[in-house]
């Protein structure tokens, strides 16, 4: 709903066979569209990969078209770089990590994880799926 509201299309397909596709996002008319599969099943790829394409999507605008996992002639280093990075930002920061990893250094629990995502505003994968 909170997509549909920004304008934003969010379709998600189940597990494409022999497609290693993860998201993608291309744009229809002026209208930006997010493609996500189960591919892999866990919910902090999932997440990760929409918040790379929606990285594409406010980064690059429409004349760059994403498909997450997939080798292809247009691919832009730097801009998946750039999309990457986005998600980081916005799953579960380097800073967020650093600062985890630096208060607990040798012994991490459930407990902790759960803290430190009430902290962040993420989920306890996003935590468990970077570390």
């Amino acid at each position: 709903m909170i997509c549909f509201e920004a304008g934003v299309i969010l379709l998600f397909t189940s597990k494409l066979r022999e497609v290693p596709l993860r998201g993608s996002t291309r744009w229809i008319n002026d209208t930006p569209l997010i493609q996500l599969t189960a591919r892999y099943g866990q919910n902090d790829r999932f997440w990760f990969a929409f918040f790379h394409e929606l990285g594409h999507i406010i980064l690059h605008g429409k004349k760059y078209i994403s498909l997450e996992n997939m080798d292809f002639g247009a691919a832009d280093a730097l801009k998946e770089q750039g999309a990457y990075d986005f998600a980081v930002k916005y799953t579960f920061s380097k800073e967020q990590k650093q600062k985890f990893l630096c208060e607990h250094p040798s012994s991490i629990n459930a407990n902790d994880i759960s803290n430190y995502a009430e902290e962040f505003d993420t989920h306890p994968a996003m935590i468990i799926g970077r570390l």
